[in-house]
């Protein structure tokens, strides 16, 4: 395992490397507009009318920025407790949930946008979709009962049936759009609730501290760099799949902007916040803490609903898959149930320990989807000739 590890991990790294110079060469060759003042917009395939800027921005927050940023303090808590000072520790879940990762699936996305046809594509988003959800329902789950500090028999199943409806019905009534503003503002108030907490007894930890051997020693080995790869790589696909479904009418800056940019201000901010405010995410028990009511039911309330935001999402595009793959004969509304029905079945195999180790799924797609990650490198640089 150690050997494919490092196998992995520099296929990666460099695919990662060409990912991130292939987005800002793409960013600053690419005009926006024509000769004659028309927008210069990406070729997409997909039948989704232009959504609003804002609401663009929105949906890629649900894509994947937002429950990333939502688990990601708990990770900062672990590199505290690594010894890594603030400055590394806020560097580190920044580069993580940034731009590094968003090179991946923005690169992925512009292979969708010209092969939203492909068979392969679509295996590779509707696998990628229901093992990453459940295994994101299987982590978020866990959190949120350690945030409340109750855990009855049957309370995650419970909590992640109650987010799967919520995003079966949204997906069968077209509330998506509404999904993903209100995911966005509840995750503000998440914000917001954390800074609140100088008025509590929780106290605040000062960022100092500066860039060290010991971060590079982190960054670039151990259990660091085979998460970073297998699991993001992992998810390329599905968030790849639904930026394409989305980026109708947006210029070529507007998309690598906001996949790129976007989510890396957004890290950098929220891990700060974080950093400071470590002690609230460390003792966020309702059970024993109560002066963490307000924020933690916050929190939790933010984070179901960007769990179901995503849920939403990726409904949509495996459903729309699944229809056209069968030719019509499975209509997406039709299998909306059975697709909620088997992520919860994917989890209920991690949560009763059938399967113990979930992420070994991060190590095996990733390798099945470094093949389409590849091609869609290829295919990107090709846009280099043909750019306007």
């Amino acid at each position: 395992m150690e050997i494919f590890n490092k196998i992995i991990f520099w296929i990666g790294s460099i695919t990662t490397i060409v990912c991130i110079a292939l987005c800002m060469v793409l960013f600053f060759a690419c005009k926006s507009k024509r000769a004659n003042g028309e927008r210069n917009v990406l070729d997409n395939k997909t039948s989704e009318k232009p959504w609003s800027l804002g609401t663009w921005i929105a949906g890629v927050f649900v894509a994947g920025m937002g429950v990333g940023m939502m688990y990601a303090p708990s990770d900062l808590v672990g590199y505290i407790n690594q010894g890594l000072n603030p400055i590394e520790s806020i560097i580190m879940m920044s580069l993580l949930s940034g731009a590094p990762v968003w090179a991946l699936y923005s690169i992925m996305g512009l292979w969708y946008m010209k092969h939203m046809d492909s068979k392969i594509g679509k295996v590779a988003a509707m696998l990628s979709t229901v093992l990453g959800m459940a295994i994101s329902l299987w982590t978020g789950m866990n959190t949120v009962v350690k945030f409340i500090g109750l855990d009855f028999p049957g309370l995650k199943f419970l909590l992640a049936s109650i987010t799967v409806l919520i995003a079966i019905i949204s997906a069968r009534n077209n509330l998506l759009k509404g999904i993903s503003k209100l995911a966005f503002l509840v995750f503000v108030l998440a914000f917001l609730a954390v800074l609140s907490t100088p008025f509590t007894d929780f106290t605040f930890t000062p960022i100092t501290g500066g860039i060290t051997a010991n971060f590079w020693k982190e960054y670039f080995s151990g259990a660091t760099a085979a998460s970073w790869i297998f699991w993001f790589l992992s998810w390329a696909p599905t968030v790849a799949r639904w930026l394409a479904h989305i980026s109708k009418g947006r210029t070529m800056k507007e998309y690598i902007g906001g996949t790129m940019i976007l989510p890396t201000i957004i890290a950098v901010i929220w891990m700060a916040v974080s950093w400071m405010y470590q002690d609230v995410i460390v003792n966020f028990n309702l059970a024993s803490n109560i002066s963490s009511f307000i924020p933690c039911v916050i929190f939790i309330a933010s984070g179901i609903l960007l769990m179901t935001g995503t849920l939403d999402s990726d409904c949509k595009v495996f459903t729309e898959d699944l229809e056209e793959l069968t030719k019509g004969k499975l209509p997406r509304k039709a299998t909306i149930p059975y697709y909620g029905l088997f992520v919860l079945f994917v989890f209920s195999l991690f949560i009763s320990g059938i399967i113990k180790e979930p992420f070994a799924f991060n190590e095996y797609s990733s390798l099945i989807f470094m093949p389409l990650m590849i091609w869609s490198v290829v295919e990107s640089a090709k846009m280099l000739k043909k750019r306007k």
